[in-house]
């Protein structure tokens, strides 16, 4: 009995931690791993322009947006970065400021050369 007792214990601690992990991950992005070091040209990001695979360079930084492009609160119109220099575009709207400044580093996978 006292064996039981502990394994419901430690798996009442574990899905507490993984319900924790879960909620700061979604709340809290970190950026993508292995990512130091890595450079791309903007002919590299170009290459990278469609719905199924969207890269875009802002700010000098290089995301591979992909994943989200189907969640975008805007829809489509996260299509017109895909595969450049998107710095203007995410600039000029407003709403950029908050949520989407806060996820982006989430997409992060280099510097523009």
């Amino acid at each position: 009995m006292k064996k039981f007792l502990l394994s419901a214990s430690l798996l009442v601690l574990l899905g507490a931690g993984c319900s924790a992990a879960t909620q700061q991950t979604a709340s809290n992005p970190q950026p993508a791993a292995n990512t130091a070091g890595k450079t791309y040209a903007l002919v590299d990001v170009a290459k990278h322009n469609s719905a199924t695979d969207c890269w875009m360079a802002i700010s000098g930084k290089v995301y591979d947006v992909t994943s989200y492009v189907d969640n975008h609160p805007g829809g489509p119109a996260i299509l017109k970065g895909c595969g450049q220099d998107a710095t203007t575009i995410f600039n000029s709207v407003p709403k950029h400021s908050g949520k989407a400044d806060s996820i982006l580093p989430t997409y992060y996978i280099g510097d523009l050369k």
